[in-house]
């Protein structure tokens, strides 16, 4: 996939194929989890990146090219090169600039923008109106820590979508376990916007205790 074949390079290759780094001439290719790769990639990645030359599989000659690259990793780089598991030339060839994204729990005003984005895009895809969230539900979502960090947000609004049908999304539709562990959502279940009347409710519990 990523370094591409020749005709008969193995069984089943009945004709050439130019790999995605091949592909990416003159263009960007963007690498997610680049520590997954094993140590025979990161060999060939590195010599890729200092020639600007790639060779298919069963191939005889090099091609020569031009790609930006852009990696992608949710993991401690400068760990796993201390600890052998990712090469240190390697890492110094594609630490050129380095962006740092942090958790989407550490964003303030990223979550409503993403939920209405999500919202927008499962709602036309399911072919209905885009839905409207009460004002308590993005305090919840915002209070929420997002261990999943977006994808977790991107499924939790597709739930929200898919699963209900009403116009307007409530706290009682949002996961059980989202609720649990936010401290806003215990508020504006438990606590009616109207207030509660605290003689009425100690009257009921004692009702209820003595029947």
């Amino acid at each position: 996939e990523l370094f591409g074949y020749e005709r008969g390079a193995f069984t089943g290759a009945e004709g050439a194929k130019p790999g995605l780094i091949e592909t990416a001439h003159g263009g960007t290719l963007f690498l997610d989890e680049i520590t997954t790769l094993n140590h025979p990639l990161q060999s060939k990645l590195l010599r890729i990146l200092q020639d600007r030359s790639v060779q298919r599989l069963g191939g005889r000659s090099s091609r020569k090219i031009d790609f930006r690259l852009i990696t992608a990793t949710n993991d401690d780089l400068e760990e796993m090169m201390r600890n052998g598991r990712f090469r240190e030339d390697l890492y110094y060839r594609i630490n050129v600039v380095p962006i740092l994204v942090p958790p989407l729990r550490e964003r303030d005003g990223d979550v409503a923008l993403l939920v209405e984005h999500f919202l927008r895009i499962y709602c036309n895809s399911n072919k209905k109106p885009v839905k409207q969230l009460e004002p308590d539900v993005i305090h919840i979502l915002e209070d929420y820590p997002w261990p999943g960090n977006v994808r977790e947000l991107e499924n939790v609004v597709q739930r929200m979508v898919v699963m209900n049908n009403v116009p307007v999304i409530t706290a009682q539709h949002l996961p059980h376990q989202l609720l649990l562990s936010s401290a806003a959502s215990h508020e504006a279940i438990l606590i009616p916007e109207e207030g509660v009347d605290f003689d009425a409710e100690m009257e009921k519990i004692q009702i209820a205790y003595l029947s």
